[in-house]
């Protein structure tokens, strides 16, 4: 009899902790469930209903906006930092002033020294004549057009002429088996013993070269080969020649190294009066330029120099 008391006592117990369970679980969905309400509303004069966070966050709105176009409009900041263009603006009245004095000495050097010219020279001045040549590999034209760039200022630091192995940019412009053929027909080697002698300064050996302590201007040698020069760096040695006339030459072509405003633009200026593009690049160029329809294929080629 007592076993059986203790055994309901027992399943009670059970049923008792079971209810307090559910109970819990049950309140603990409901607590959940209204924690995401619904937006408080109120009612309006009119029986609209209207949302009061709405309310509160549309007057704050209107409450900025007011103040800010009370208020003065404020300056803006200085800016620290400036575009390219800007930065140009200091320079670009010196800087255009010096390229149009260089423009001029190029092209009075070219119409004095010009392959035009030059062919019509007596035997005899013709045979004096010095030359600087610009040799160009087979390669791509940015790789060697300061080659040809360097060739051309130094010739007009020397009063010689330049000329390219490979390449014809202009009718102004040399080639070697020209100036070998000129030479042996005005017979300059028999009538006035002058050989064609090249004398070669390897810009790229720097224990070598001759840019920094030679007075180019006084070298015997009809043809001067400044070899290495991939880069507008090499003429620009000359501007540190200890010598002053190879100093003072340099300077009248490139400025004065210590002033940027009086750098001109040299071989942009050498460039244009050299360079040319053919007809088919121009029609070519102009076309895309013109504002026509965009191109179905865009392609990049190598310029190869001898082909």
């Amino acid at each position: 009899m007592r076993y059986g008391i203790s055994r309901r006592k027992r399943s009670s117990v059970r049923w008792f902790l079971i209810l307090c369970a559910a109970f819990t679980f049950i309140s603990w969905l409901l607590l959940n469930l209204r924690s995401v309400d619904a937006p408080h509303l109120t009612t309006a004069a009119d029986g609209a209903m209207l949302d009061l966070p709405a309310q509160l966050a549309l007057r704050e709105l209107r409450d900025a906006f007011f103040s800010s176009s009370a208020q003065p409009p404020t300056k803006s900041p200085a800016k620290n930092c400036a575009t390219v263009e800007e930065m140009g603006k200091v320079f670009e009245g010196k800087i255009l002033k010096e390229t149009r004095r260089v423009r001029s000495i190029i092209r009075r050097h070219f119409s004095m020294n010009g392959a035009p010219r030059i062919r019509e020279l007596p035997p005899e001045q013709f045979c004096k004549h010095g030359f600087v040549i610009g040799k160009a590999s087979e390669a791509g034209f940015g790789n060697e057009m300061y080659k040809i760039l360097t060739a051309a200022a130094l010739s007009i630091m020397l009063g010689k002429y330049p000329f390219g192995d490979y390449i014809l940019y202009s009718n102004i412009t040399f080639t070697l088996r020209e100036v070998k053929h000129l030479w042996r027909q005005h017979g300059c080697v028999e009538n006035y013993g002058r050989h064609l002698v090249m004398r070669i300064d390897d810009f790229e050996k720097p224990a070598k070269t001759n840019a920094l302590c030679g007075n180019w201007r006084t070298w015997p040698q009809p043809i001067i080969w400044y070899q290495g020069t991939t880069d507008a760096v090499g003429a620009q040695f000359f501007l540190k020649n200890i010598h002053p006339d190879m100093r003072d030459a340099a300077t009248e072509l490139f400025g004065r190294p210590e002033s940027l405003q009086w750098r001109p633009n040299v071989f942009g200026e050498l460039m244009s009066i050299l360079i040319s593009p053919s007809r088919d690049v121009e029609e070519a160029v102009n076309w895309v330029l013109g504002g026509g329809r965009e191109p179905d294929i865009t392609l990049h080629m190598r310029m190869l120099m001898n082909r």
